[in-house]
C-alpha cells in the first residue's frame, strides 16, 4: 500500500495593517496572516498560557508568517487589526457578548458585527525617531512621544501589578507607568528621570488632553461601537483578551 504524503498548506490571507507599516523600519504595509485552525485552539485553552497571560501573543506569533516584526513590536492598533481578523474568519463576524445597560443595569444579550469597526490609519507623520510632537495646553511644554507596542503595554501591566502587589495598595499606577513608557522628551531634555519627575507634577489637565491626542493619532481599530440596549442607544467599548474568541465572551 502506497504511503500517503499529502501535505496539508493552512491558508492565508495579506491583512493592511492599519499603520501601513511607516513605524517599522523596512517593513512592508501589510502582513501576512494564516486562518484559525482547531489546533490553534489548544493554544486558547492552554492553562500555562492563560495563566502566564502569553496566550494571545503565542497565536500571533504563530498565525503572522513571513514577518520582518517580532510580535513584541507591533503597535497595538495593528495587533487588534490582526486579531478582529483571526476573529472574524475563525468564529464568524458576528461576536455575542453580555452587557449591562447603564441606565437601568439590566444584564442583557446582542451581538457586534466586527465587519463594521472603523479602520484608523496614521494620518500624522512621525520624525526620524518615529516619535511625534505634542505641546501640553496648561504647562506650554512640548513634547515628544512614541505610540506604545504590543510588548510596552505588558511591561506596564507586569510593573503597575507589581507595584501593588509589593506595596498592598489599591492604587494603580499603570497610567503613570504608560507616560513614562510614551513621552520621549520634554522641553528638548530626553533624561529619563527629569521626565519621570515632570510626569508627577503633570497638571492632570495636560496628562487628559495627551492622551486623548495619542489616542486619536493611533492608528487602529476603533473600539468604539453603538449599542441597543433596553432603555435605547449607548456607547460602549470593544476589548480584546482570551473570551474575544468564544461566544460567552464580555465587553
Amino acid at each position: 500500500m502506497a504511503e500517503n504524503n499529502t501535505q496539508f498548506e493552512i491558508p492565508f490571507d495579506v491583512i493592511e495593517l492599519p499603520s501601513k507599516g511607516l513605524l517599522y523600519p523596512g517593513a512592508d504595509s501589510t502582513c501576512k496572516v494564516q486562518y484559525m485552525t482547531a489546533s490553534d485552539e489548544n493554544i486558547l485553552t492552554s492553562p500555562n498560557l492563560i495563566k502566564n497571560g502569553k496566550a494571545l501573543d503565542v497565536l500571533l506569533e504563530r498565525k503572522i508568517v513571513d514577518s520582518p516584526i517580532p510580535v513584541k513590536d507591533f503597535l497595538i492598533g495593528d495587533r487588534n487589526a490582526i486579531m478582529i481578523w483571526l476573529r472574524a474568519t475563525g468564529y464568524g463576524e458576528m461576536y455575542p457578548v453580555k452587557m449591562t445597560d447603564p441606565e437601568t443595569f439590566e444584564e442583557f444579550e446582542t451581538e457586534i458585527d466586527l465587519s463594521k469597526l472603523k479602520t484608523k490609519e496614521l494620518t500624522v507623520q512621525p520624525d526620524e525617531n518615529n516619535e511625534f510632537e505634542f505641546e501640553l495646553p496648561r504647562s506650554k511644554k512640548k513634547i515628544k512621544f512614541k505610540l506604545l507596542t504590543v510588548a510596552d503595554e505588558s511591561t506596564i501591566t507586569k510593573k503597575s501589578e507589581s507595584r501593588s502587589k509589593g506595596s498592598g495598595s489599591l492604587v494603580s499606577h499603570a497610567l503613570t507607568y504608560r507616560l513614562q513608557t510614551q513621552i520621549k522628551e520634554v522641553d528638548g531634555n530626553r533624561d529619563p528621570n527629569y521626565i519621570a519627575r515632570f510626569i508627577d507634577v503633570m497638571p492632570a489637565y495636560d496628562s487628559l488632553k495627551f492622551r486623548e491626542y495619542s489616542d486619536e493619532i493611533e492608528p487602529g481599530i476603533d473600539m468604539e461601537v453603538e449599542v441597543e440596549g433596553p432603555s435605547g442607544t449607548f456607547q460602549s467599548t470593544l476589548t480584546i483578551g482570551l473570551n474575544f474568541f468564544w461566544p460567552n465572551a464580555r465587553v
